[in-house]
Formats: structure tokens, sequence, C-alpha cells
């Protein structure tokens, strides 16, 4: 039988149509080395291949005392290549503290920022890295409300937790303390030219660090696989993300000396970073960040803490998705339809993230709760930028409730 013409033209019409709605853009830049050893072995080659030789040193003073800062700057010496180090970076880095660092920049001279810590790190030497190019404070960058014209001095990061994944991203999140509010500032410009992803790095981190922050990168795959932008070449890295922190983190938080644990985590975040960065993060992080802004709470614990809840939300929004993820957790759930294995996934990940011991909500925190409080923090995550890629439309009224669920009165 053959086809008409005109049903030829509705065929490749359809379809036309439907390429249309699924075009996207894909560009990860970062160059990534992964392996044991590989900072010993490649940081200050690449260094001196870039024509550097003052080094602004991110980093924060738990890693100055482990030693690691130490050894770090050792290989550098021993390369003719000089460093300033500024270890001032607290969590959830003050825009002072940043503006504090782009003037040591300045005044010693320095000609690029090496990133070495967790996410705070890596967000503070970005900041210092808008700041040292841009006229202003940092602050006026926030949201975008004035654009990044023009690149920041060259970034190396490295890594020294299994999350955040800032080593990838395009985004600093930079913390107000006199109001008490997160903000992004964000540009292509902020992207780490070269991330280098070494185990090694990560052997005397605390078992409580590892736990919160494999399950930050976790909250970073879960969304963008579920975000209204989500696509195929995210969609991979956000999927092998979850099924190796699924597998890997109850033994690299069980057995700190299990190095094949920790270096599964530790890429498992790194790929989490890129899909997230392609596509946007949703409405856990809309909730996290005013608890990080406004009672400190580790952002991965509070990503953590709040996933379960979020998702109970999102849930109706793509069935098959949150069905994909929860076979993940719990494989014989591939005999069951996408509507079944879906319903179960909040279960699966409370008791996934209690199996690290994370607290199930914030009443630890021993805070006065009330409906005050509860309204500012709704409407601090309202304003927050991750809230339009959420996979369902979200109203002031949901952020309520899930408030009302993590601060029990």
């Amino acid at each position: 039988m053959t086809s008409s013409p005109a049903y030829l033209k509705f065929y490749f019409g359809k379809v036309i149509a439907m390429l249309q709605n699924r075009s996207f853009n894909s560009c990860l830049p970062t160059n990534v080395r992964f392996g044991l050893d590989v900072v010993k072995n490649e940081l200050a080659h690449e260094i001196r291949l870039a024509n550097k030789s003052r080094v602004f040193i991110a980093t924060d003073e738990g890693l100055v005392k482990a030693g690691l800062i130490k050894t770090i700057t050792a290989n550098l010496i021993e390369n003719e290549i000089e460093s300033v180090i500024f270890s001032e970076v607290e969590p959830n880095p003050q825009v002072e503290t940043i503006m504090r660092g782009a003037a040591q920049y300045t005044q010693k001279s320095c000609d690029m920022i090496l990133a070495i810590g967790g996410g705070s790190a890596m967000d503070f030497a970005k900041a210092v890295g808008v700041a040292v190019t841009h006229s202003g404070h940092i602050l006026d960058y926030r949201r975008g409300e004035k654009p990044i014209t023009h690149p920041i001095p060259l970034l190396f990061a490295i890594p020294t937790t299994v999350g955040t994944g800032s080593e990838v991203t395009a985004v600093a999140i930079v913390t107000d303390p006199e109001v008490g509010r997160k903000y992004a500032v964000s540009s292509p410009y902020l992207i780490p030219k070269i991330a280098f992803i070494d185990p090694l790095m990560t052997v005397t981190l605390p078992k409580h660090h590892v736990s919160a922050t494999a399950l930050d990168a976790l909250v970073h795959a879960i969304e963008a696989y579920t975000v209204v932008r989500a696509a195929p070449i995210s969609d991979g890295l956000a999927l092998q993300a979850i099924r190796m922190i699924r597998e890997y983190l109850p033994a690299s938080y069980s057995h700190p000396d299990n190095l094949e644990a920790r270096a599964q985590i530790q890429l498992a975040s790194t790929m989490a970073g890129m899909a997230f960065s392609l596509v946007g993060l949703g409405l856990v992080h809309s909730c996290s960040h005013p608890m990080s802004a406004v009672y400190h709470v580790p952002h991965g614990v509070a990503n953590a803490i709040l996933l379960p809840y979020v998702i109970q939300h999102n849930l109706i929004s793509n069935i098959k998705k949150y069905a994909d993820i929860a076979r993940i957790f719990q494989p014989e759930l591939v005999l069951k339809n996408d509507q079944t294995a879906a319903d179960e996934l909040v279960g699966l990940l409370e008791s996934f993230i209690a199996s690290v011991d994370i607290p199930k909500d914030f009443s630890y925190l021993g805070i006065e709760v009330t409906d005050k409080v509860i309204d500012r923090l709704a409407n601090d995550a309202m304003a927050d930028g991750t809230i339009p890629s959420n996979p369902r439309k979200v109203y002031k009224e949901d952020v309520v409730k899930i408030y009302n669920q993590v601060l029990p009165r």
C-alpha cells in the first residue's frame, strides 16, 4: 500500500514539530582529568603550559591544617610556581570575604586561580574571578542584574569532597549575611578550565561530609533528570550518576579506605554537575538555599532532608522518570508498572538517606518555628532562580506545605 502525499506531508510535519520541541544545546567545556595522583602528576604541568606563575589558591583552614594545601604547594614550588593562599573561605562564602579575596588577588599580582575544596571554595573562587575583572561589588552581578561581560582569570578546580559538582558548572552561590539570602552569580565565563578529579584528595574527608556531599550530588542528578529542560545527554549523565551513588555510597561511607568506592562517588558527583549545568535544578534547591542562608544548614544536608518531600510534590509531573529512578534503588520494580514503581520512590529514598545518618527533618535545629518564619522562608524560596525549571509548577502554598513538613512544630 502506497502512502498518499497528503499523509506523508502530515506525518513529516508531525516529526518536524516533535524535533523542534526537543531541540537543545549541549556544551561541556571543562577538561576533566580523573585518576589517582592526577593532581601531583598533571597540575604543575598544566599551569606552566598556560604560562602562569603566581597562583591564587582559594581554600579553607581545615584543608590547610590537614596538610593537603602544603602538599600541593610543595609540588608547585618544585616547578618554580609561586602561590598565594587565601584560606578564609567559610561554608556558604560571604560576599565581603569574596571582596577581601579579590583585593588580595590584585595586591599580590596573581595571574590565575586554583580552587581547592568543596563547593564553597569553588563558588568563592568563581566569584573572586568576577570581582577582579569587573567593576563594583560582587552583589552587583547576582541573578544577572549586571552582566558578566568578559572572561575571569584562568580557573582550575580540585574538589576535595564528593558532591557539589561546582568544578564543571557556570554558577557561584554567594551569601549576603546582612539579609540572610543566598544568590546565584552565573555566566559561562565562570566554568573552570580544568577539573582535577583525584580520589586521593578526599581520603581525609569525615564520614558525615561523605554522606552530605554525596547526597547533594544525588539531588543534582535526580533534579537534572526530571527538570523541564531535561535532554538525552543530561539524562544519560544523570542516570549513570544516580546508579553510581546508589551502588557505591554505602561502601564509601562505611569504609573510608575503600578508594574504588570513593573514586566512583567522586566521579558521579562530577557527572551530576555536568548534567545540571546543562539543564538546571528544581524545587529542592529552591527550598534548600534559604535553610543554608538563614540557619547555616550545610547545603548537602538541607538538600537530602528536602528531597523526599519535594519528590512527593513533583511525582505527578513525570511518573515514567520517577519510576526509572525507583528501579535503580529497587531493581525488582522492573516487574511493576510505572505508577507502582514511582509510588515506591519516596520510601526508598527515605531509607537510603537514613542509612547514611542524615536526619529526616530539621527538628534537630531546635529553632522556634512560627508562621512568620515559614512565610519568610517560602518567599525566599519562591525568589530562587531554580523555581522555573522544576517539573511541576510551584506556588507559594506548595512551598509553605513542604516547610511545614520539614520544620515540625
